[in-house]
């Protein structure tokens, strides 16, 4: 009995110690458990339609020939915001800006933050501008805010960057 007695006492603490483990990973898998049901249970949902209006938007305000085109982007653009825009040329300078011409190149949009009723967009693009037949390209971003009202998306706010 006594050649066997270590042999006892180590598979007493094997097991001892497995059992020790095995709760370890019990309590380790319940708390994976709860995270992934609380990450479930945030409903953070992202506007597709949104999105695609703010690209509709960009195409349509950035790509123009002369001056941007009101009909182009005012059913995308609330009222106050659309008063902001540029549609108006200086007819001192109507001339000139005949020749201008701009186009998005590259856009990408990705969707931001979202809450009830509204999302965050940002637009990266470059934006190739020509006049005189000389060509410059610009980085740039512009961030807006959507606004879901009746069922339609409208840009309520927006910042412009351009490097």
């Amino acid at each position: 009995m006594k050649k066997y007695l270590p042999l006892i006492i180590v598979g007493v603490l094997t097991i001892v110690f497995l059992f020790v483990k095995n709760e370890n990973y019990r309590n380790e898998l319940k708390q994976a458990k709860n995270e992934i049901s609380q990450l479930e249970s945030l409903e953070e949902v992202i506007h597709l339609e949104a999105g695609e209006i703010a690209e509709k938007f960009i195409m349509g305000y950035f790509n123009y020939q002369g001056k941007p085109v009101r009909e182009d982007v005012e059913m995308y653009v609330s009222e106050k915001k659309l008063k902001e825009l540029n549609f108006d040329g200086n007819e001192e300078y109507d001339d000139k800006l005949a020749e201008v011409k701009s186009t998005v190149n590259n856009l990408d949009v990705y969707l931001g933050k979202s809450k009830e009723g509204r999302q965050k967009v940002l637009g990266v693009f470059i934006n190739e501008i020509e006049m005189d037949g000389a060509v410059s390209s610009v980085d740039s971003f512009i961030e807006l805010d959507m606004e879901n009202k009746d069922d339609v998306w409208r840009i309520v706010d927006f910042n412009f960057f351009q490097y």
